[in-house]
């Protein structure tokens, strides 16, 4: 056994200093000048027929770079072996000097999985807000989905903006740069519906009444708590042009228009929208209410994040933000200036999201290990059947991609996550709230 003196640091942390016996650095010495011997060249001697005395002496610097790598490597390994640790991050060694003839004293720093002290996760209070799908939430979803197949018509550059219209405009913010700069602020444009968006901020809501290529400035008051952090609270002023006006003619509401869109009739095409609606709303009001107990059982529980978790997380949270607006540089002082937010300000959210989501994904797994769940055949196969008719595929297919890439693994860990949010739901003091209707829960969730 090796002679190991752990000592565990904030963050998830260990330090092993760990003594190498010297018969062991002899060892590892004398194969090293043995390799050297038959790979260097010496003047006078053929490759690999100086005398070993004489390569010990030319090349002992390179030999003992090459003696300490090998056993800081070697020893390392077995060290966290016997002491049952599993590294997360490469390890961070530090020695003073080797030599042949003594032992070999090292010290390696390195972070681990972090532990995780579970605060009270059954029991929880919660609410969860009631919604009901009414007709005429329904008759406003079926319009919606009908405006995907509306003949559209250009309309007279004389004629006025009005709610139904497809209007295409230029816009530009102008309230933060002097009069003088305003020219040289570049116009952006949108295409958008009027009337449409439940968002009480959207620039619709100011543009009826104005033809094709008039110009107005528009002033909009974003309330504190706006879904985009960067306009929360403000007013700003925009410069918007009309471009183009256009008339929507929806569609008949037959069952013709029904079967281009998969149904047989019209009828079952209205069940299935308000079966839709009814089960998007259910997931959602479902789904702040399990979001709700699981901040409250993170803030009651402790943990030790460690800095290589956290910057990982963040690496992840970056790439993924993005690829959502389709940018593929990886410079995130330039992204930040682009999406108009501070660098330092940007690092922050993006550190403080990586923590949010490790703390639950750590809450969720210790919850199932202190738990002993396990994952449902039944509800791996189920999961399995539905990435292969997301993908066109096979199960067959999907079985043998999952087996090349060794995901089986990822898939039931999230599966086991899963299992550890519906115990924690199901075992939560839920209270119900007084029913709204579709629009006002829409009107909610603007943004998130």
């Amino acid at each position: 056994m090796l002679d190991i003196t752990e000592k565990k640091l904030e963050k998830a942390t260990v330090e092993l200093q760990i003594n190498v016996p010297v018969e062991t650095v002899e060892l590892e010495y004398r194969a090293v000048f043995n390799k050297l011997k038959n790979r260097v060249t010496i003047d006078g001697f053929r490759k690999g027929k100086a005398p070993l005395q004489m390569v010990e002496t030319r090349f002992r610097k390179e030999a003992d770079r090459e003696v300490a790598e090998n056993l800081l490597r070697s020893v390392f390994l077995e060290a966290v072996r016997e002491k049952q640790l599993t590294p997360i991050a490469y390890p961070h060694y530090e020695f003073d000097t080797i030599s042949p003839d003594e032992p070999f004293t090292f010290k390696a720093v390195f972070e681990v999985p972090p532990a995780v002290k579970l605060g009270k996760y059954k029991g929880i209070a919660a609410e969860e807000q009631a919604c009901v799908v009414s007709d005429e939430d329904l008759s406003s979803e079926i319009d919606s989905i009908r405006e995907r197949f509306a003949q559209i018509d250009k309309r007279g550059d004389d004629e006025v903006i009005i709610d139904g219209d497809l209007v295409k405009i230029k816009v530009k913010r102008i309230d933060d740069v002097d009069a003088s700069e305003r020219d040289a602020v570049e116009f952006k444009e949108y295409q958008i519906v009027v009337g449409r968006s439940a968002d009480e901020s959207a620039l619709d809501k100011f543009i009826t009444g104005i033809k094709v290529n008039e110009e107005k400035e528009i002033d909009v008051k974003y309330p504190k708590d706006y879904h985009l952090t960067e306009l929360a609270g403000q007013k700003v002023r925009y410069h918007v042009v009309v471009l183009e006006i256009s008339s929507m003619t929806l569609p008949e509401l037959t069952d013709e228009f029904a079967k281009r869109l998969g149904y047989e009739t019209v009828a079952e095409f209205i069940a299935k929208t308000r079966e839709y609606l009814e089960k998007y709303v259910a997931d959602r009001t479902k789904g702040d209410a399990k979001a709700q107990i699981l901040r409250s059982i993170v803030e009651d529980s402790t943990f030790d994040l460690p800095e290589s978790m956290i910057l990982n997380e963040m690496e992840s949270l970056f790439r993924r933000t993005r690829e959502s607006v389709g940018y593929h540089s990886d410079n995130l002082e330039e992204f930040a200036a682009i999406m108009g937010l501070e660098k330092d300000a940007f690092v922050n959210r993006l550190r403080e999201e990586a923590a949010q989501s490790i703390k639950t994904s750590l809450v969720l797994s210790e919850i199932a290990k202190n738990e002993e769940l396990a994952v449902d055949p039944k509800r791996y196969a189920e999961v399995i059947e539905n990435i292969a008719k997301r993908n066109g595929k096979t199960v067959e297919e999907i079985e043998k991609a999952i087996a090349e890439n060794n995901s089986r693994e990822t898939i039931e860990s999230e599966l086991l996550l899963d299992g550890a949010m519906e115990l924690i739901y199901e075992n939560a003091k839920v209270k119900m709230l007084k029913p709204i209707s579709y629009k006002e829960f829409a009107k909610a969730r603007v943004g998130r």
